[in-house]
């Protein structure tokens, strides 16, 4: 038998058979007796090594399926596994709720705890826990369906790779949960098809709604399903594609306005500034100019074009009071250029920023009526037809088409006009009118899919994090479909403790504190027509010392 090695100098550690039944089989109740024990065993534990001696039971009944010896196992660690338990909570945390990758990890764990572990052994203790999370989440979700009777289904897939296979993600929205995740070659009707029947026959229940982002084969698919089922449409979908137009020329007004600054003299030598008078007095100058443009947006409250084009109008009325000063003739010359240059870029923008504020009030205007959440279908239906109406009235009054039928899909560009715009418009009403408003008759469904859409963002960030950004496309067709059901366990002390003894290994979580490092940078607050930035102060102030000397 082993030796205790010499320089393990805590005592050593006896597991026996503990229950609050007593000495008897835990299957059949009859009584156990001690066979032997394994002479010990090293265990790295995170503050150190233990010896750890097992000890071995058999049940007397000769029929009972415990007859053979088996081990009663030590609460701290895990049966022939040469890693304490919570070795594998740090590494499991380290991994899948930090995001670091293999390597990383047999650095931190020898860093920080002096723990000698080697790369192969962190991917094991990782493909374990990877394949006991799926099933006991497939459990646990098949326990939950089942419960509820019913499923809410959402789907959408992601490309990670062109002319590869995409990643196909199933969700019930009922409980939240992944219930099929597969790489398909192809994902045509007659295969989602057999995969809703899939997953009817998997789970036992039907699927009483789908919500979907109104690809066509995934409304062919539930049509050929089961064509009485409501399937919604996601007005997400819906009304990016509506504010596509707008979002094409305000992104092309933003170009324009800030190549435009960036060609300004004084805005290219700014780092002149110490040496060069001139740029030292309309270095404050610069600055407002890079924040007027330096404008961000989120896509549908904000346009940070024409914020922009509004920050270079306010810019223009401050420079406008300095405009009849007395100056030396470089700094006169270069304010009056200056000044110029301004309203040419403003005036030679101006129907550009004046098109993108005419579309967008009819833009939040079609998202107000569709945010009226609690109202019922024909009521937000009636005032989509009005608003559809309200823009066929326009193009028919201007002798152009307003026929939805006889309107094809096209790109959207900066160069598209506002009757082309509104065309476009007609033509997604009357295509998502089947699937738009069907959730506000039936409560269970959700308006957006953006559930799925940030299951797919999750998962690549933890490629990405692992990986890097070049290798997140690969590793994410190949592992996303596993990850992604894995994203529904929560990686608490409890929860994890729970996903590992489903697999009769405890697992006890120990504490860690996350840093995160700050680094010094850069943001402009490009909202100066609200904020003042004290550039336009600064400036002055220059001015003045300009006349002192």
């Amino acid at each position: 038998m082993p030796a205790k090695p010499s320089d393990i100098q805590k005592s050593t550690i006896y597991t026996y058979w503990e229950s609050q039944d007593g000495f008897i089989c835990p299957l059949c109740s009859s009584p156990l007796k001690h066979e032997f024990n394994n002479g010990g065993r090293r265990i790295v534990t995170l503050k150190g090594s233990l010896w750890v001696v097992t000890n071995y039971y058999s049940c007397t009944n000769s029929e009972c399926e415990m007859q053979e010896a088996f081990p009663a196992a030590c609460h701290s660690a895990m049966l022939r596994k040469r890693f304490s338990l919570e070795v594998w909570a740090k590494i499991i945390q380290h991994h899948f709720k930090y995001h670091l990758n293999y390597s990383t990890i047999v650095g931190l764990m020898w860093d920080d705890w002096e723990v000698s572990i080697s790369r192969s052994t962190v991917a094991s203790i990782c493909q374990f826990f990877e394949m006991a999370g799926k099933q006991y989440t497939d459990e646990k979700v098949l326990e939950k369906i089942s419960l509820n009777g019913r499923i809410v289904l959402s789907l959408d897939g992601a490309q990670p790779v062109k002319k590869e296979p995409s990643l196909w993600v199933f969700s019930d929205r009922l409980t939240g949960n992944v219930l099929l995740a597969k790489n398909l070659d192809s994902a045509s009707a007659n295969v989602l098809e057999k995969l809703f029947e899939e997953i009817e026959s998997l789970y036992g229940v039907p699927i009483v709604a789908v919500i979907s982002d109104k690809q066509k084969n995934i409304v062919n698919a539930v049509k050929h399903f089961n064509p009485d089922i409501p399937h919604a449409y996601c007005q997400y979908h819906f009304l990016n594609h509506v504010v596509e137009p707008i979002a094409a020329k305000d992104s092309f007004l933003k170009k324009m306005l800030r190549k435009a600054v960036a060609k300004l003299s004084i805005v290219q030598n700014r780092t002149q500034a110490e040496t060069n008078p001139l740029y030292w007095l309309f270095e404050p100058i610069s600055e407002e100019l890079r924040c007027a443009t330096a404008t961000r947006g989120d896509r549908f409250n904000v346009f940070p074009g024409l914020e922009a084009y509004k920050n270079l109008e306010h810019v223009l009325t401050q420079l406008e009071r300095f405009e009849g000063l007395s100056l030396p003739i470089k700094p006169a010359n270069t304010l009056n250029s200056l000044l110029e240059f301004l309203r040419t870029c403003l005036e030679s923008n101006h129907s550009l920023a004046e098109e993108i504020a005419t579309l967008i009030p009819e833009f939040q205007h079609v998202r107000v009526i569709l945010s009226k959440r609690k109202r019922k279908s024909p009521q937000i239906r009636r005032e989509l037809i009005k608003w559809k109406y309200k823009l066929q009235s326009r193009l028919k009054r201007r002798g152009l088409e307003y026929d939805p039928l006889k309107f094809k899909w096209k790109q959207a560009s900066y160069a598209m006009n506002c009757e082309e715009t509104w065309q476009q418009w007609i033509r997604l009403v009357n295509s998502y009118q089947d699937g738009l408003l069907v959730a506000y008759d039936m409560e269970e469904l959700e308006f957006t899919n953006n559930a799925m859409e940030q299951l797919f963002q999750r998962s690549k960030h933890h490629f990405k994090a692992l990986l890097g950004r070049d290798n997140v496309s690969r590793a994410f067709l190949n592992h996303g479909a596993l990850h992604v059901q894995l994203l529904d366990v929560d990686f608490s002390k409890e929860s994890v403790s729970d996903v590992l003894l489903a697999c009769e290994t405890p697992l006890i979580e120990a504490n860690k504190r996350e840093f995160n490092a700050q680094y010094a940078t850069i943001k402009r607050t490009w909202r100066i027509r609200d904020v003042n930035t004290g550039n336009i102060a600064w400036f002055e102030d220059n001015l003045r010392q300009l006349e002192g000397t």
